[in-house]
Formats: C-alpha cells, sequence, structure tokens
C-alpha cells in the first residue's frame, strides 16, 4: 500500500496544480469519464458486432485482464473477481455514470487524492484493455474503428459545453484564436499542461506537459507493454478527436489538425498543430 507521500508524488498532481485544478473536482473527469467510456463501448459493440457471443467474450475477457493487473482497492470498489460478473460490474459502473455522490467514487481511497489516482489508474488500464480487446478478437481495422469511436464520442459529448464557456454560436466567426483556446481548454480539462510555441492567423501549436495517462500505464504495465498500445492507437485517435470537432463546428473545410509527437511513442512530449488551409 503506498503512502500519502508516494501517492502525491505522482506527476499528475504537480500538473493539476499548473492548470489550477483540484483533484476533488477533477475525480469526475477519471471515474464518471471511466463508466461513461464503458457504456459507449457497450453500445459500441452492439451497433458493430453482430454476434453476441463475440460482444460477451470481449468484455468478459477485458476484464479478466484488469483484475491481473493488481489494482487492488479498484478491483475491490468495482466487484472486479478473477472470473468477472459482468453484468454487476457493468450495473456498477452505469450507477456511478449518474450519480456524482455514489459511494464508489470517493470510496476508491482513503482520501481524496489516493481516490483520485485510483480512478486515473483504473481508466488508464481499462482504456488498454479496450483496444487490446477489440484487436484481438475483431482484427486491428474493426478494433480501431471501434476504439476511435469511443473517443470522438468524448470529444462532441463536451461541444457544447466549451462552445456556451467560449462563447463560440457562429461558424463564420471561428478563427485560430478561437480554435487555439478550445483546444487548450480540452487539454487542460484532464489535466494536461498546454504551452502555446507558435500562434498566427493561420497557425497554431503547441507542446502539452506531463501526461498522467500516459506516465501510470506505463507505470503499471512496464514501458514495453504499454507502448504496444499506444504505438497502434494514439495518432490516428488523437488526430480523428479533433478532426470530429472542427466537422462539428462546421469549420473543418477551413482548418486542419494534426500531432506529430506524442509522449506515448518515445517522444519528449506532445505536440498538437492546427493549420489554415489555403
Amino acid at each position: 500500500m503506498e503512502s500519502r507521500e508516494q501517492v502525491l508524488k505522482d506527476p499528475v498532481f504537480s500538473a493539476l496544480k499548473e492548470v489550477g485544478h483540484k483533484p476533488e473536482d477533477d475525480i469526475y473527469v477519471w471515474s464518471q469519464g471511466m463508466a461513461f467510456h464503458h457504456q459507449n463501448l457497450l453500445e459500441g459493440l452492439l451497433e458493430n458486432v453482430p454476434d453476441p457471443t463475440k460482444r460477451k467474450q470481449i468484455i468478459y475477457d477485458l476484464w479478466s485482464f484488469f483484475y491481473t493487473v493488481g489494482l487492488e482497492k479498484v478491483n475491490k470498489v468495482l466487484e472486479i473477481e478473477k472470473e468477472p460478473n459482468v453484468e454487476k460490474i457493468n450495473k456498477i459502473l452505469a450507477d456511478i455514470l449518474h450519480d456524482k455522490n455514489h459511494s464508489a467514487i470517493l470510496g476508491m481511497g482513503e482520501y481524496v487524492e489516493e481516490a483520485f489516482l485510483n480512478w486515473l489508474r483504473a481508466f488508464t488500464i481499462y482504456d488498454f484493455s479496450v483496444y487490446v480487446y477489440l484487436e484481438k478478437h475483431l482484427g486491428s481495422k474493426e478494433g480501431l474503428k471501434i476504439y476511435m469511436g469511443l473517443w470522438e464520442t468524448f470529444a462532441l459529448s463536451e461541444l457544447d459545453h466549451w462552445k456556451e464557456i467560449l462563447g463560440i454560436k457562429d461558424p463564420s466567426k471561428i478563427d485560430m484564436d478561437v480554435i487555439g483556446k478550445l483546444s487548450k481548454v480540452y487539454w487542460e480539462s484532464i489535466g494536461i499542461p498546454y504551452h502555446v510555441t507558435q500562434h498566427n492567423k493561420d497557425v497554431h501549436e503547441a507542446e502539452l506537459g506531463a501526461c498522467a495517462y500516459y506516465a501510470n500505464m506505463k507505470a503499471i504495465l512496464g514501458e514495453e507493454k504499454a507502448r504496444s498500445m499506444t504505438l497502434k492507437t494514439e495518432a490516428a485517435t488523437s488526430v480523428n478527436y479533433y478532426d470530429a470537432i472542427l466537422k462539428a463546428l462546421k469549420v473543418f473545410d477551413k482548418y486542419s489538425f494534426t500531432m506529430d509527437k506524442f509522449q506515448c511513442c518515445g517522444d519528449n512530449a506532445c505536440r498538437v498543430r492546427f493549420e489554415k488551409r489555403k
């Protein structure tokens, strides 16, 4: 069991401080975020995998692997066992999704920072497991299609909220200043520091600070195993995430997005870049 001092040394807490967030506020990003992710997976499988036996096997294998990783507190709170009761886990996560006061959220630790970190770790291993078992049972093409769709759902689920916060209404008024602000709030909403390296009317570029998602995945699984998933998913999934936002804003024909550096693929930072189409 980690001491409080060990828990607080996790890079996520310095990153949260840099973006001005607190664990007691952002715990819902990872707890209800994981529940949302799972709901979307169940729906994505129902939509894309006709065989109910295969759908059930993907979910069963996912939770079986999750259990073996050894996140003891997480396994206990979510009632994940060596032979997982999938229906029970589905019910717990569905309840968490719809109840910010669910006992499991703060019950994931003895104090809020520990609970926050355990939820972050749970989300990280869950996300890893999702892609691994989609690929195993469906192959890389179909597996990545569903996985990318899950993250596209995340992207679009928050868009109306941020449009209201930033006063985005008319697509014709969206310029690189608006896009830069929107990109920044998206990344900082998951506790990742955002450092602008270039900004003008034609280009917005930024590098991202410590990624606690990948740092914890690597710490738990080891770098080789973690990158066995991230090398196959991050580039396409991340670019599609922002492509979906630009399309939803009705400015995809005017602006493009790419990422050309990824911490989880061996780079020292992640880098995002928007360009005005010529």
